[in-house]
């Protein structure tokens, strides 16, 4: 009787650390997972954030031109104000059309990350390549 308990007791014992086995392995896949759930995450939060960036400088760029475009300047006016004036709204326009192809081109970049076999985690890789 002792013998059979004590077989008992082993089988047990066998049972528990096949099923402590089995979750590790599962806990392992769930934690795999979310780390997968977190790069897509913050890749779609950056994607966003750059789209946003790059449709405002855009408008900003728009409407610095129209304004440059349109605006009626009488003919009394300095002519170093005028240059001043144009310089400047142009250098506006220029920055905007730069800001937006950087964010469009750190999009492209980002969008080009693999969430999945994650050579690099994601926010070592923004910091590498899209922060100055």
């Amino acid at each position: 009787m002792i013998g059979f308990a004590a077989g008992m007791e082993m089988a047990d014992m066998a049972w528990e650390v096949k099923c402590r086995e089995e979750d590790m392995k599962q806990r392992a896949l769930e934690n795999e997972r979310h780390a997968i759930d977190d790069a897509r995450r913050s890749v779609d939060e950056k994607a966003e954030q750059l789209k946003v960036l790059a449709n405002q400088s855009a408008l900003f760029a728009g409407f610095s031109m129209v304004v440059l475009v349109e605006s009626n300047i009488s003919g009394d006016i300095n002519g170093i104000l005028l240059t001043f004036f144009g310089g400047v709204t142009a250098c506006v326009i220029a920055l905007m059309l730069v800001s937006t192809l950087n964010s469009t081109y750190m999009l492209v970049a980002i969008l080009r990350y693999d969430c999945v076999n994650r050579d690099v985690p994601f926010d070592e890789f923004w910091r590498k390549r899209c922060e100055p």
